[in-house]
């Protein structure tokens, strides 16, 4: 079960510096991060040198580390720093880490100052430091090369949707007297399962039950001196003879929207060649190819795999866009729109969640928002905001080969790789593709039954406006519809809804005005007094999204070399950049960002499943 309203612990941070020394004590567990004596040291002795980072960094590939307790981040910069200083440049690094009770960034920055060693590394933490919401948060450094899974939630949860195989354990939660609920037979079992072959794990404590459990789980347990004041530390080997997945040279990518574009972008990072091909004259020529769109996570009352998706992409998707200069205006003001979507937000409101992710608003308190009076009651996403697809499309597939007027109708699987034929008979070779095509993958699929993919087009028609001089509109807001400003000051409007059937299926309707008078009566009454209605003044874009029955996307492997990301629907540019990472780690062999919550609900066999297949 997903665990994203399991609120994060106060961690009661208490700091004292005396000269050289610095001591971090948390109230909440009644114990030091890390030795007052030196914190950097203790790091290098107890986790760095015994897991022989430094003798594997050195060589080329990809290391995995895994931390449980994340604290003040010392453990990871450390392992940065050596990282930066030994690793050949086509080396990656990955980290995952868990933590219940995160730490804030001027906390850390000012912990960790006392450590010049690290000075560059702290500061590209603290920069890139998620918000301090539950979840799995997803932040890369260095092009790319370095990947950090930072957890913010409970650890036997965190461990227990987890898939990748760690290289090296630093176990550094509070002592097990202090925080017993770390240090768990449980916890240890899944350590083993996440364990590449000779893994080790890394301990400060030595603790009797810390180390029968580890030799439970199968790790070899050796006891040495301890750091400072204490007695004794553990490491533990472990042999697993699991065998690293090949890795795919060449990879096609049918379909340059936000997805295909996302995956291209993953896909290069990591080194492989990948080439584009989309059957439209130009990028973003889909529904990623609007004026400006929301992106705001779709909370939902109870835990479930769809609000934890939303949660996780949204997060991950908005680091992209405005990494990419793709942002427009900031915070997104969501109000309901009938009294069943104001119950739904009176529930969620009960759940306590952190008021960076989302604040309730009254009427009064939206109207201030939005500087104009309302009378529905509404959440604040301050962290939310609008982008520009297009301009985010673009800056992905910088540099990235494309070919466009390529419409694909053939799919080979060979013993050699992948043979793509399109309409004009040209054949693309590559060792697998993935297809993310948008609107276009219900037709590239066709009558394939395995798995079945009930996807379904549906045409959506934005309005483009410019707003009455004597208002300016900022705040994007989302009422159903939604509104929101593009970089050239035109209002995006959106958007109607028409599904798609028979003959229909595949053709974009032509702009009309019952498309604008339908933007235009979603409108929550006093901005249909401000925008009013001249459908004739009007102009705007149709274009179709791909949806499935029970709205999620599907994302993943369909056979050995073949991979779908589609039916984003209008979910596109919040779900489209984490899912394009995920299968871009499954093609590359890599830890995924996606726990098991999150794979099952993109599952493209999952309607096969229901079917009885």
């Amino acid at each position: 079960m997903p665990f994203q309203y399991i609120p994060l612990h106060d961690p009661q941070l208490r700091v004292s510096r005396e000269g050289d020394h610095i001591k971090v004590w948390s109230g909440l567990y009644e114990d030091i991060y890390f030795s007052s004596e030196n914190g950097y040291a203790e790091t290098m002795e107890v986790y760095v040198q015994p897991t022989e980072l430094p003798e594997r960094m050195a060589r080329s590939g990809t290391l995995s580390i895994a931390e449980l307790g994340f604290g003040t981040g010392l453990n990871f910069c450390a392992s940065l720093a050596q990282f930066r200083q030994l690793a050949p440049a086509n080396s990656r690094l990955y980290y995952f880490a868990t933590e219940h009770a995160p730490l804030l960034a001027k906390d850390i920055g000012q912990i960790l100052a006392i450590y010049p060693q690290i000075k560059n590394e702290v500061n590209d933490l603290i920069l890139n430091l998620p918000p301090r919401w539950p979840g799995r948060h997803r932040i890369t450094f260095d092009q790319g090369r370095v990947v950090l899974d930072l957890v913010y939630g409970d650890t036997h949860s965190s461990l227990a949707g987890a898939d990748f195989l760690a290289n090296a354990w630093f176990l550094d939660g509070f002592s097990p007297s202090c925080n017993p609920a770390m240090w768990q037979e449980d916890i240890f079992a899944h350590m083993a399962r996440c364990s590449a072959n000779d893994a080790i794990c890394a301990s400060f404590t030595a603790a009797g039950h810390v180390r029968r459990g580890l030799e439970k789980a199968g790790f070899m347990i050796t006891r040495h001196d301890g750091f400072g004041n204490k007695s004794h530390r553990i490491t533990g080997h472990i042999k697993t003879n699991k065998a690293s997945s090949a890795i795919a040279a060449k990879v096609l990518v049918v379909g340059a929207g936000i997805a295909g574009a996302s995956l291209a972008f993953a896909l290069r990072q990591r080194g492989i060649s990948v080439e584009v091909l989309e059957s439209g004259a130009g990028s973003a020529s889909g529904a990623s190819g609007n004026i400006a769109a929301i992106q705001a996570p779709r909370l939902t009352v109870d835990a479930t795999e769809d609000g934890w998706l939303s949660l996780n992409a949204f997060a991950y998707a908005r680091r992209s866009a405005l990494g990419m200069g793709a942002g427009l205006d900031h915070g997104v003001l969501a109000l309901a729109q009938d009294d069943r979507e104001a119950e739904r937000y009176r529930k969620i409101a009960c759940l306590d969640l952190p008021p960076s992710l989302v604040t309730p608003c009254d009427a009064s308190e939206a109207s201030d928002l939005a500087g104009i009076a309302l009378s529905q009651k509404g959440f604040f996403h301050p962290l939310a905001g609008a982008v520009d697809p297009r301009r985010w499309v673009e800056a992905l597939m910088q540099d990235i080969p494309i070919r466009y007027g390529v419409t694909i109708t053939e799919i080979h699987e060979t013993l050699s790789g992948i043979r793509l034929r399109d309409d004009k008979g040209a054949e693309y070779i590559a060792d697998a593709v993935v297809l993310a095509a948008g609107a276009g993958l219900t037709q590239l699929w066709g009558k394939r039954l395995e798995p079945m993919l009930p996807l379904t087009g549906n045409a959506g028609q934005v309005s483009h406006l410019f707003p009455p001089s004597e208002h300016k509109f900022s705040l994007p807001l989302s009422y159903g519809g939604y509104l929101a400003r593009s970089g050239d000051g035109r209002l995006a409007l959106g958007a109607s809804y028409e599904r798609l059937e028979g003959e229909k299926q595949g053709m974009v309707p032509s702009v009309n005005r019952f498309g604008h008078l339908e933007n235009h009566q979603r409108l929550p009454k006093p901005l249909q007094s401000l925008l009013p209605c001249k459908p004739e003044d009007w102009q705007g874009r149709v274009s179709i999204r791909a949806t499935t029955p029970d709205r999620l996307p599907v994302a993943g492997a369909v056979s050995t070399s073949v991979y779908v990301l589609g039916g984003l629907g209008s979910r596109g540019m919040i779900t489209a950049p984490l899912l394009a990472e995920a299968i871009a780690t499954d093609i590359c062999a890599e830890a995924s960002p996606l726990d098991a919550a999150m794979r099952r609900a993109v599952d493209p066999f999952r309607f096969s499943r229901r079917a009885g297949f």
